[in-house]
């Protein structure tokens, strides 16, 4: 297998999300610079799927700057924004689903797996996307047919051409379920940041894996799943349904290609005791 294409940058004309949001991405990233000068508290929040996270002012002033920017670009478009959320809402046919800080926890102690998403839903299904990776000082725009990168995507890991990513505390499980394959498992601890990698060809793939008592929020994945199918592969939950053309919602697990694999890795969905790869 060959190594992942990467897309070339600003290989088409940017989505409106895009240039929408640009001016505030860009002083999103100057708040962010100026946290980690003078780093304030984290405190504990209840989470969406239950039990608890840690949420920042940070969180807050970037979900505060990006909803602003949306309400005023797109009047009458509801605006679902992660923090302050109890449960996760029933979404209307058209909105904006905004993850202020996706990783919240890594950026805490110092990774740089964490960005900024942000996605546009018109009937009901992903229409437009952003990806903001400030410190890989990269920035992605994506709708059907349309991938605009700003940045040098030479200079993030390639994790190479047999390397699946996953989530820290699932690496072991992924391994196993691998074994003998000639694939291997590199962590990357953050949603957005996983699948974004496997968009612009730093990996092949990436997966998380069912878990009992967690999931994958509606606005953890659906700007980077169009980024994927943007860049010709596809994002599939665990009933095979494509997250880059299906309504967004809570998931229990998901499967991101760059491109079709020589192994069927759709195998690492199923239980363990279904899985045969």
């Amino acid at each position: 297998m060959t190594a992942p294409h990467a897309p070339e940058p600003g290989a088409s004309a940017d989505p409106e999300l895009g240039r929408a949001l640009r001016s505030a991405l860009d002083t999103c990233r100057r708040d962010i610079t100026r946290f980690h000068a003078a780093p304030a508290p984290a405190r504990e929040k209840a989470s969406v799927h239950g039990g608890r996270e840690v949420v920042t002012e940070l969180d807050l002033t970037l979900q505060e700057r990006l909803t602003a920017e949306l309400s005023r670009t797109f009047p009458g478009v509801p605006v679902i924004a992660e923090e302050g959320l109890a449960a996760i809402p029933q979404l209307p046919d058209e909105c904006l689903l905004v993850d202020p800080l996706d990783g919240t926890a890594p950026f805490l102690v110092g990774s740089s797996d964490y960005a900024i998403a942000v996605c546009l839903v018109r009937d009901g299904i992903p229409a437009e996307g952003v990806i903001d990776l400030p410190a890989h000082d990269l920035r992605i725009s994506a709708a059907p047919g349309l991938l605009h990168v700003t940045g040098d995507v030479t200079q993030l890991p390639h994790h190479g051409s047999h390397t699946v990513l996953t989530s820290p505390s699932r690496t072991a499980a992924v391994q196993d379920r691998l074994s003998g394959t000639g694939w291997s498992v590199r962590p990357v601890t953050t949603a957005s940041v996983k699948i974004a990698f496997v968009a612009l060809g730093r990996a092949p793939a990436a997966v998380y894996l069912p878990r009992p008592g967690r999931g994958a929020a509606p606005w953890d994945y659906p700007a980077a799943a169009l980024a994927v199918a943007a860049a010709g592969g596809s994002v599939h939950d665990t009933a095979g349904s494509d997250l880059a053309r299906t309504r967004p919602a809570r998931l229990d697990g998901w499967l991101a290609l760059h491109r079709p694999p020589e192994a069927d890795l759709s195998a690492l969905l199923r239980s363990p005791a279904a899985t045969h790869l």
